[in-house]
């Protein structure tokens, strides 16, 4: 099964790896902070050679984000960005595959880091 992994984060300014730019992470020793990069590295490294990691993508800066929306009446708007409620933002995406969700959970719990929070999807087949 197919999942998202949608890594969460809080920048200033926005820039990647987004963990250098928070600071929970900026807290840590520089020991800590090579160790996080190491073991984020070797993740990616088995997911892929095992055939879990499908893809991914870190994201743009949320404030040259565009927003597209058709009001009640039928007209059409944009907006300029960034537009979460809160101060965290989509940061990037990782696409896996997992045997079951209990693998995914394993995966997903991994990718969480200082400054960041994860969510995982399983991606929709239809009548799920």
């Amino acid at each position: 099964m197919k999942y998202m992994v949608l890594l969460y984060s809080h920048p200033e300014p926005w820039g990647h790896p987004v963990e250098e730019f928070t600071p929970e992470f900026s807290g840590l020793s520089a020991d800590e902070r090579k160790k996080h990069f190491e073991a984020f590295e070797a993740l990616l490294g088995r997911l892929h050679e095992n055939g879990e990691l499908v893809g991914g993508e870190a994201l743009g800066d949320p404030a040259k984000a565009s927003l597209y929306e058709v009001g009640s009446d039928g007209s059409k708007k944009k907006s300029d960005g960034p537009y979460s409620s809160t101060k965290d933002h989509l940061a990037g995406f990782f696409l896996i595959e997992a045997k079951d969700q209990a693998r995914a959970d394993e995966i997903a719990e991994e990718f969480a880091a200082p400054g960041q929070s994860v969510e995982l999807r399983p991606i929709w087949t239809g009548g799920e």
